[in-house]
């Protein structure tokens, strides 16, 4: 149980601005002036983190309170919106770029939970001296009392949809930070509120909802929507056209969405917002797709399996380098296996071909537009020998259980009389 505040425990009130969080770290650090400098050091790091969360969730003013009781570290975090329900971040993955702030607060407090009342919403901690044991923990909050409808995903790709919340997430975050400091005028700052406050409705739903299915990459998730966003669901269909524009401009950090990823997203919100109008659900299985938004399978990215498969396969990440290469691949290109993973995607690139093939890659990235994602071609590859080896060649991309996107190219061989088509001088 939360200790309450001493009377005339120090009080700090912050307005909500991307600031706050660091004039948050100050207040704390003056007040824990006294205490144990690891605790202090850890007081800062997570008040940071709450105070942020208030900011970019509840948009109201924030007040922090810390004080310390024989040795022990208190600190509370409050906002005027009660109604703003904590999601704590499941199934966490080190290439999410947002929502490690609550999973922090668990792994490093010795003690923290949540008090709401009418009007304000209370996230509180506690540090104590290694001994004795804290009592548990948890984030428990009233269930929300509003009209809601079921809302049936069909088909939902388990290790795709994480990495559509996760690009999510990231884009409206920053998205909201760069609104609010004046540098994204192109997207009004009360539509960015509200999308972003959607989609943080939208994935605690949908997590709850998961949370109840047993694991596999395609399973069907009835989440319980409330039946008075579906304006709010329009408003974030529309912000994010509008901020992934601004990613292809260079306005953002974040990148665009991969085609895959943008082809989840529209899919996912179209789901609500037609079942919140009444009608029948669509399964992803069967949403007509672009040859770039087709995945080499349904299920997440396996390097196991592409090891296993005797059909020649290469898999890169992002940095372009290649991260598996099973048996048959190595052997098409003269490698024994296992060498070329490690290496650049550019080892069985001709040389005349790099330049083009970093552009196209890089314009991807940058874009999250592609001419040539799910189309099959017949290019020249770099055998290990320096000859070149006609190759068809349709590279996909596919999503690991960890949200990363893989791109996996996969090779067919050609008749062997025609495989070498010019051998490199002695």
């Amino acid at each position: 149980m939360v200790v309450p505040g001493p009377a005339g425990a120090p009080t700090r009130r912050l307005p909500p601005r991307p600031q706050s969080a660091r004039d948050a770290r100050r207040f704390v650090r003056q007040v824990l002036g006294g205490v144990d400098p690891d605790l202090t050091d850890t007081a800062q790091l997570l008040v940071s983190e709450l105070v942020t969360n208030a900011v970019v969730h509840a948009h109201t003013q924030v007040e922090v309170q810390a004080w310390a009781v024989g040795g022990r570290v208190h600190v509370q975090v409050s906002d005027q919106e009660p109604t703003r329900v904590l999601v704590p971040r499941t199934g966490g993955t080190a290439y999410a770029g947002t929502g490690r702030g609550l999973t922090m607060v668990e792994e490093l407090a010795s003690s923290h939970g949540v008090l709401v009342g009418e009007d304000h919403k209370t996230v509180w901690f506690e540090l104590w001296p290694d001994t004795p044991e804290p009592p548990a923990s948890d984030w428990n909050m009233p269930p929300a009392r509003t009209a809601a409808t079921e809302v049936e995903l069909v088909d939902l790709p388990g290790a795709l949809h994480k990495a559509a919340q996760m690009h999510r997430e990231a884009l409206l975050r920053e998205s909201l930070l760069a609104a609010s400091a004046g540098d994204l005028p192109a997207v009004p700052l009360g539509d960015l509120q509200t999308a972003h406050d959607t989609n943080h409705l939208v994935r605690a739903r949908v997590t709850a909802a998961a949370e109840r299915h047993s694991h596999g990459d395609l399973h069907t998730v009835c989440a319980q929507i409330p039946d008075d966003v579906q304006d709010a669901v329009h408003t974030l269909a529309r912000v994010l056209d509008l901020v992934q524009e601004a990613a292809r401009q260079g306005r953002l950090l974040t990148r665009p969405a991969l085609p895959q990823i943008h082809a989840l997203n529209c899919w996912l919100l179209g789901q609500i917002t037609d079942q919140l109008a009444g009608h029948r659900p669509t399964a992803w299985t069967q949403v007509p797709r672009e040859p770039s938004t087709t995945p080499p399978e349904l299920a997440a990215w396996d390097p196991s399996r592409l090891q296993a498969s005797s059909t020649p396969a290469i898999a890169a990440d992002d940095g372009n380098r290649i991260i598996a290469a099973n048996p048959a691949a190595s052997e098409l290109l003269g490698w024994r296996p296992g060498e070329l993973v490690g290496r650049r995607i550019t080892a069985i690139i001709p040389e005349h071909l790099r330049e083009r093939h970093v552009a196209a890659f890089t314009s991807l990235l940058l874009t999250g537009q592609s001419n040539i994602l799910g189309r099959p071609v017949t290019v020249p590859a770099l055998h290990r020998d320096g000859s070149l080896v006609e190759i068809g060649l349709c590279i996909q991309t596919q999503e690991a259980s960890d949200g990363r996107s893989v791109f996996v190219a996969r090779l067919s061989e050609p008749e062997r009389q025609d495989r070498a088509i010019h051998r490199a001088e002695p």
